[in-house]
């Protein structure tokens, strides 16, 4: 097994305050010390994250100590969104201040989603060719994920956007969630495809095959299971990303209600344990 994937092992610790954008500093602190405490050497920052502990009284500075001080990096900063519609003024507004906090931080890698259920497929391009842009102006890698419940649902729609842009620095976000859930489920043919360096971030986590429901979107971000106590291929899929020579962030990203009931520290530790085993370490 590789060793560089203990050493790309991050958080994705919005989690642990179950992906609520609107937080108290004192939220913001429980969760960066949670993922120290859980082994981590480094988190997946929620922009708006840092953007609340900031409009709660604390300077950009001591946020950011907060994550120095305990140890952990940040190499990637989550999420660009409103890119897709291509409006420049919208994407300055939407997108600007996510880059700024990935500089702030030392990031390297920053993550964008689609968020509506269509899109423009030339807009989306001319968006995510902007967004590249401005990532490639600060050494930064740009991702983006797809979501089966959008207008980008699948990763051949979202690597075929990516090729549309052009962009060198553009790469993708494999969730395993979503690889389970797209339409047309695993799709190992595209996968294989798509040259290993430009799986820049993969998140973990888990799911049944089938859903709970008619709400795929409330399901994802409340009901995600820990990895490997689902239907997730991990031989498969970790296979895939070994064959195609891709050296990701490894990032386990785990929505559930249940777990944010325990606690952040044994929420982050129990992600944590369940996610070396699955990655082997």
């Amino acid at each position: 097994m590789s060793p560089a994937r203990e050493e790309n092992l991050i958080l994705c610790n919005a989690t642990l305050v179950g992906g609520a954008m609107e937080v108290a500093p004192e939220q913001v602190k429980a969760i960066v010390d949670a993922s120290a405490d859980a082994g981590f050497g480094g988190v997946s920052l929620w922009a708006f994250h840092h953007a609340a502990a900031v409009a709660g009284g604390k300077s950009p500075e001591e946020v950011k100590a907060w994550h120095t001080d305990r140890g952990l990096s940040v190499p990637v900063v989550e999420s660009l969104i409103g890119w897709e519609g291509g409006d420049e003024t919208m994407i300055a507004e939407q997108c600007g201040p996510t880059f700024e906090v990935a500089s702030l931080y030392g990031a390297k890698i920053v993550a964008g989603v689609v968020m509506g259920a269509e899109i423009d497929r030339a807009l989306a391009a001319k968006g995510l060719r902007r967004i590249g842009e401005m990532g490639a102006d600060r050494g930064l890698k740009v991702c983006i994920e797809w979501l089966p419940w959008t207008g980008l649902p699948t990763i051949g729609a979202a690597w075929e956007l990516i090729q549309e842009a052009g962009n060198d620095n553009l790469g993708l976000v494999v969730d395993s969630w979503h690889w389970l859930r797209q339409p047309g489920g695993p799709d190992a043919e595209t996968l294989r495809q798509i040259p290993g360096d430009r799986i820049h971030l993969v998140q973990l986590d888990d799911a049944p095959t089938t859903g709970s429901g008619d709400d795929m979107m409330m399901e994802s971000m409340t009901n995600r299971l820990l990895p490997g106590e689902g239907d997730v291929d991990w031989p498969e899929l970790l296979g895939l990303l070994d064959e195609i020579g891709a050296d990701p962030i490894w990032a386990p990203e785990v929505f559930n209600v249940g777990l944010l009931e325990q606690g952040p520290a044994e929420m982050a530790r129990r992600i944590g344990e369940s996610t070396r085993k699955v990655l082997g370490l």
